[in-house]
């Protein structure tokens, strides 16, 4: 390393203390944030509540948004494809017990046994039509149950 290197490190390593010693020395305590919370009339658990809040709200935005990108580019492993799948909210619903039905023998389906599609209160019995109504919807925009009665 010459000369002029080694200034200029060790110009780099001085800079580098100097900031690090002006952040350390002006990033105020959490008493003086709270302080300052309260100096202007605000509840600091309230304020950081907020902060919590939001950034929970962020975090699951951005799970959301992975989920809905892993299902754009997956397989199921029963074989249908949900790339590209378009939802098919245009079709009317068939009847309540028709989806009871059809989410029932789906679920006794060797590509969908008990253990991968679980329905939850005892086996879809105890589940509110808007419950069926909601999952059949999701099942159809999935491309799992087609709009054809034949599953």
């Amino acid at each position: 390393m010459s000369n002029h290197d080694t200034k200029r490190l060790a110009m780099a390593q001085a800079l580098r203390s100097a900031f690090r010693a002006e952040i350390l020395e002006e990033t105020p305590t959490s008493e003086e944030i709270s302080q300052m919370l309260v100096d202007n009339g605000e509840d600091p658990d309230a304020v950081a509540r907020q902060y919590q809040n939001l950034v929970a709200e962020k975090i699951r935005a951005a799970k959301k948004e992975r989920m809905l990108g892993f299902r754009r580019q997956s397989t199921t492993s029963a074989g249908f494809a949900l790339r590209g799948a378009a939802p098919t909210k245009s079709a009317p619903l068939p009847d309540i017990d028709v989806m009871r039905s059809r989410i029932k023998a789906l679920s006794t389906t060797p590509e969908f046994d008990n253990s991968s599609l679980a329905i939850a209160y005892r086996n879809g019995t105890k589940q509110s039509d808007s419950d069926i109504s909601s999952l059949y919807q999701d099942l159809l925009d999935l491309g799992v149950i087609k709009d054809d009665p034949e599953i």
